[in-house]
């Protein structure tokens, strides 16, 4: 079967219920964010994110009456970016074989205005490319992010790279029928029977909060029974 971008997004687009995916030839609107342009400026030794990890900081401080801990808002500053490439591969991969081009040139987002995780994806290429080649772009792509990444707060390569195998692994359980999940999975050297988390997202750090189930801190058989669920962007209201 031959599939084209437009015809992908439409299989995306609610596949997710928090995220709209759809097709456009350039930017659809002053609030949307070119993956491209923020890379390029992060990689150029700028902080494209700060203002992001502000918003969600000042959310926390707010809601707990505290300075927040920085390191909750680096992680899902960091685990929301991530999962903006890797949930359309993910998804895409494991429905069809195929995926929509991820590279940064070929993707923009935009944020929920007060919950702050991507919400909207644009697909900014038509192009539509083999499983091995979203592998290679997911990583590069990912990698070009988490690299650069510099939120004023040490996060281990094992967080940085562990959000991209959690984000990969939790889109691919998504849909109800996705008779190519197996074959995606191994092309991305992911075990879809791993219940725990590999990152932290250390919600835990704020106070009165329990760590997510499924987190790796809490290797419990109840924690991992949970974890198998629909992926859902984690804020603060989710607690």
């Amino acid at each position: 079967m031959t599939y084209t971008a437009g015809r992908l997004a439409d299989m995306l687009d609610g596949e997710v219920s928090w995220l709209s995916v759809r097709t456009a030839s350039a930017l659809p609107g002053p609030e949307w964010i070119s993956c491209a342009e923020l890379l390029a400026d992060q990689q150029n030794g700028g902080d494209p994110t700060y203002e992001w990890r502000k918003a969600l900081e000042d959310d926390y401080g707010r809601e707990y009456d505290i300075e927040a801990p920085v390191q909750v808002a680096a992680m899902f500053v960091l685990m929301w970016y991530v999962s903006v490439p890797s949930i359309v591969a993910g998804l895409a991969t494991a429905l069809t074989g195929v995926s929509p081009d991820v590279s940064p040139e070929s993707l923009a987002f935009r944020r929920h205005p007060t919950a702050h995780y991507p919400t909207d994806v644009a697909l900014l290429s038509r192009e539509v490319v083999s499983l091995t080649k979203a592998v290679e772009q997911v990583e590069s792509h990912t990698r070009a992010f988490t690299d650069s990444y510099r939120p004023g707060v040490k996060l281990s390569s094992r967080q940085r790279l562990g959000a991209v195998e959690d984000e990969l692994r939790g889109a691919m359980r998504v849909p109800e029928e996705a008779l190519l999940a197996a074959t995606a999975a191994e092309a991305f050297h992911l075990s879809l029977d791993q219940q725990i988390r590999t990152s932290c997202c250390f919600v835990y750090a704020l106070p009165n909060v329990n760590p997510c189930a499924g987190c790796p801190r809490v290797r419990s058989s109840q924690s991992a029974k949970v974890a198998g669920g629909e992926a859902v962007p984690v804020t603060s209201s989710d607690r």
